[in-house]
């Protein structure tokens, strides 16, 4: 993955372009929506361009974005790789155009997810009316738990189920004839479940091969952290795996077990039994920081999803390339095979790359996420335009 390369000057210099074509966009709107501009009240035309216009654009426009990506500099712009983006050496946040955030964040108010890029906003009660992000300053006083948690900060923002889809559609691809990837929304209870089901399906089915499932999921509706697992099951005995395999994305020093390990005891227990804590293998990697109250909100590890995800795809990759270690070998060979399979996290030694090097790693994925659906959304208006013709 690349990593930036463009300086605070270059970045200045590419939103004052931004802005400008975004003057001449709106300026055009106006000229031939004029019944469509209602927060202009007394407003000279340069004033409303410069505060609301793009307020009452998305406010009347059916899918403004996509409206705004049939502009080809607007889509280059807001397409553009993460070398091309200037972030901020402390906090970690991109610098972006007033223009470019106001879409982004007027985005989120929408009802369609689908119109929320991932990352590049805040939440509506976190904006001025004009979509721009406010100040932390001008919060109100008792606003202690909003003013300083991590939504204000690019790095450290959850994710929305855009970079779910993103994930789920990367790994899925990896599915094969006794691979079967679960990353699907729900919770691990639900997938274990479909585990039972569809081994047992495919015994009736005439297949008697070991099943191999990679499961990505958040634990349960109250603990929403994610999580893999992989877990091996002989065909004619669905409802007990031949092992299970469990990796956390936080690593204690052994014997104790990771933070969420008793999730993960308790989901396999209400679809296995109690029995199944007998079999369960600790397979984490350290690589989520621990939060820290007090600290800083940009200092916040929120990246669990790509943590997890690179996990899924190890242990999907190794299915497909040594199955034999899955069914046979030792958790720590298995471990070790991991690392050599998820460079994003790790070195050519197989040593976990260090906390500023992990950060970077997952601000550039942050990006790209954001810049995933922007090319989906453009893609997706292609197929329509060539439906149309």
């Amino acid at each position: 993955m690349e990593k930036s390369t463009c300086t605070k000057d270059i970045a200045e210099a590419t939103n004052r372009l931004f802005e400008q074509e975004m003057s001449v966009f709106l300026r055009a709107w106006v000229q031939n929506h004029g019944d469509q501009t209602l927060l202009q009240f007394d407003q000279t035309l340069e004033e409303y361009l410069e505060n609301d216009a793009l307020r009452d654009f998305f406010v009347n426009i059916q899918h403004p974005i996509q409206h705004l990506l049939k502009n080809d500099f607007i889509a280059c712009h807001l397409g553009r790789c993460a070398k091309s983006v200037y972030f901020d050496p402390v906090n970690g946040d991109p610098f972006l155009a007033r223009a470019e955030q106001r879409i982004y964040n007027l985005g989120r108010r929408m009802d369609s997810e689908r119109m929320h890029v991932p990352f590049r906003t805040v939440q509506p009660n976190k904006q001025t009316d004009t979509g721009d992000t406010a100040e932390v300053s001008s919060y109100p006083p008792e606003s202690e738990e909003i003013r300083y948690n991590s939504g204000n900060h690019f790095i450290s923002r959850p994710a929305n189920d855009n970079v779910f889809d993103e994930n789920s559609k990367r790994c899925v691809a990896k599915s094969d004839e006794n691979l079967h990837i679960l990353f699907k929304r729900g919770f691990l209870e639900d997938r274990l479940q479909d585990v039972k089901d569809i081994a047992a399906a495919v015994f009736g089915a005439g297949e008697r091969q070991p099943q191999f499932f990679v499961i990505y999921s958040r634990h349960s509706l109250k603990e929403g952290h994610f999580g893999v697992s992989l877990v091996i099951v002989d065909p004619a005995k669905p409802e007990y795996p031949k092992r299970v395999l469990v990796c956390d994305t936080l690593l204690k020093e052994l014997p104790q077990h990771p933070r969420w390990w008793h999730h993960f005891i308790a989901e396999y227990s209400n679809v296995f039994g109690d029995g199944i804590v007998e079999i369960i293998e600790d397979l984490s990697h350290p690589l989520q920081k621990v939060n820290i109250k007090g600290d800083e909100p940009y200092r916040h590890d929120w990246d669990c999803p790509y943590y997890a995800a690179s996990m899924a795809d190890a242990l999907a990759n190794l299915v497909k390339s040594n199955p034999d270690l899955l069914l046979n070998g030792c958790v720590n060979d298995i471990h070790q095979a991991m690392k050599e399979l998820m460079p994003d996290y790790y070195l050519p030694d197989c040593e976990v790359k260090d906390r500023a090097d992990i950060r970077q790693t997952n601000q550039l994925k942050r990006w790209e996420s954001g810049r995933n659906l922007i090319h989906d959304l453009l893609a997706e208006m292609s197929r329509e335009s060539s439906y149309k013709v």
